[in-house]
């Protein structure tokens, strides 16, 4: 991991190398070692979008299969157990922002004697890395294989799905093995004041994210062939692709990795490169875990129900926005008072009393009526007219001499 060797060194210069940079700064750069330049916003904003996504997904994914459906399959226990694994990976990403200067330190910043713990949780999150990508990857063949092959016919996908299986299996194991037999002593893989010997593995690491690239390629294709001979519209086939190619994300974040293993390999900073490569690994194990989730979210929002202290809350709310309008309207545009002046003849209608109307008092079921108040007033001029020939002479003028 580190061309660091300390071994043969005398105590005297053992001790000023400890206590120096761990490697030489560039011409006219001052190490900083209390308060070295970090990118840890952006690694932590990274960190945090990805735990969430990889939480929620798993835990709807959890909801539907052990809780709704009852229907648990081998590849949901080992989905759990990447999670755990996944998260260890992502706690060494934090214990290197708090305990080891950060995320993207130039390794001119950091003191020689803080290479060691650094080393370790590298070591470390490798390690967890490797069997969280092997069992992600072991849980979506298996998942790709209970979904479009149910029935076990020896055709061509099911029968590739366990080539790839077996090889998913056998090739991340190898690369546990070669991480643990980088050095001899075991020890000095993190601590490079122990004499002994160790391999160049950056070719090693090199070689397997290439084959890790093709592997998440594969798994990608494989469906989508499947798919798209279904008896089904084309409208259907698109949207069940989509659902299925969230491992074009993850082709993105291996390529990604790719890149910053290249940019490790080429440069003797490795401090600073390997914090890349840490982020698109754990970027690429997110995608992993969204590929085997997300299909199963539809199957929990099917049923579901809004429930009804929302939908109080939403008629609240619309009530409320509507009273403001309205106020608003009056406040702009005030409602002109009627004058009796301006009346006109037909405006009126007269009231027969041999057919009485009956007034009273008219309700509403909208449960919200009492909050909208008074909108408008209305001056009303009621008047009444007698017919002569039905009423007594009362003196006034106009009835005399009848």
């Amino acid at each position: 991991m580190s061309e660091l060797d300390f071994s043969n060194l005398s105590p005297s210069d053992l001790e000023q190398a400890l206590d120096g940079s761990a490697i030489n700064p560039p011409p006219g750069v001052v190490p900083d070692f209390e308060h070295p330049p970090n990118k840890n916003t952006v690694a932590l904003f990274s960190l945090l979008i990805c735990l969430t996504a990889s939480t929620l997904s798993l835990a709807i994914r959890t909801y539907v299969r052990f809780i709704k459906l009852k229907q648990r399959h081998i590849g949901d226990y080992l989905i759990i157990v990447a999670y755990i694994l996944y998260l260890l990976v992502i706690q060494g990403s934090l214990r290197r922002v708090s305990d080891a200067g950060g995320l993207f330190v130039h390794e001119w910043n950091m003191r020689g004697r803080d290479m060691s713990p650094y080393l370790i949780i590298i070591f470390l999150g490798m390690c967890f890395w490797v069997g969280t990508m092997m069992l992600i990857k072991s849980s979506i063949l298996i998942e790709w294989i209970r979904i479009f092959a149910p029935t076990n016919r020896q055709t061509f996908f099911p029968m590739s799905c366990k080539i790839l299986l077996v090889f998913n299996i056998g090739f991340y194991v190898s690369i546990f093995v070669a991480l643990n037999l980088t050095c001899f002593p075991y020890r000095r893989i993190w601590d490079k004041t122990v004499p002994g010997t160790c391999i160049d593995i950056k070719i090693v690491n090199l070689v397997a994210i290439v084959i890790n690239f093709l592997l998440n390629i594969a798994i990608l294709i494989l469906p989508q062939r499947i798919i798209w001979k279904l008896h089904m519209s084309t409208s259907k086939k698109i949207g069940i692709s989509a659902v299925f190619a969230v491992g074009i994300f993850a082709c993105v974040a291996a390529g990604g990795l790719l890149q910053a293993i290249s940019g490790w390999i080429l440069s003797e900073d490795m401090s600073y490169h390997y914090s890349g490569v840490a982020l698109w690994a754990i970027a690429e194990s997110t995608c992993g875990i969204l590929i085997f989730c997300v299909p199963a979210a539809p199957s929990a929002f099917r049923d579901w129900q809004t429930p009804r202290w929302f939908l109080r809350l939403k008629s609240w709310v619309e009530s409320s926005m509507k009273n403001r309008r309205r106020s608003m309207r009056r406040d702009q545009r005030p409602w002109p008072r009627t004058t009796l002046a301006s009346m006109k003849p037909h405006e009126y209608e007269s009231i027969n009393e041999a057919h009485p109307i009956v007034l009273q008092e008219m309700s509403s079921m909208r449960p919200t009526d009492q909050q909208y108040g008074i909108i408008c007033t209305t001056d009303i001029l009621i008047t009444e007219s007698y017919d002569r020939r039905d009423q007594p002479n009362n003196g006034y003028p106009w009835n005399s001499g009848n």
